[in-house]
């Protein structure tokens, strides 16, 4: 049906048509990527002491990620937008791990680093968090049993010390 619809119709008069069709689309994705980008996260939001139980305590501070586990382990972070919500970019690849305690411990895993999605406060989901403002002071880290073992901001600064 279509080589009958444009059966007798010269090249040059089919590619303007395309042109005509396709050249709005294409500008709106362009307009979409460019103004529909998620706004950027200021680092010092997620800035604090997070606790988590059974896990041990992270310091995110302007430059680093200390893990307070007695091996004074560092991470680098970049707090950023990600296709769902926000989240942290961390290096190197540090995951929780449980022992036979029952207790969970940061160790090395191949790879170059983990996300570690910034959560709001009162929801779980990533996607809950739309923008910078929305961060509840919580991160969700998957741990190599599959459980999420959630972070929380502690106002208890001594925990960090």
């Amino acid at each position: 049906m279509a080589a009958s619809l444009l059966q007798g119709v010269p090249l040059k008069a089919r590619a303007i048509g395309l042109g005509i069709v396709l050249g709005p689309l294409v500008i709106l994705v362009l307009l979409g990527a460019i103004f529909l980008r998620r706004a950027p996260i200021d680092p010092r939001l997620v800035w604090g002491c997070y606790v988590a139980e059974g896990a041990p305590a992270l310091a995110i501070e302007a430059d680093r990620i200390r893990v307070l586990d007695g091996t004074k382990r560092a991470l680098s972070y970049v707090a950023e937008p990600g296709k769902e919500g926000y989240r942290l970019s961390v290096h190197p690849a540090l995951q929780l791990k449980p022992s036979a305690r029952g207790r969970y411990g940061f160790v090395q895993n191949p790879g170059t680093g983990y996300f570690w999605p910034l959560l709001t406060a009162g929801s779980d989901n990533p996607r809950s968090m739309r923008l910078p403002q929305d961060f509840g002071g919580r991160l969700g880290l998957v741990a190599a049993d599959g459980t999420t073992v959630m972070y929380a901001r502690s106002g208890n600064e001594r925990a960090c010390l």
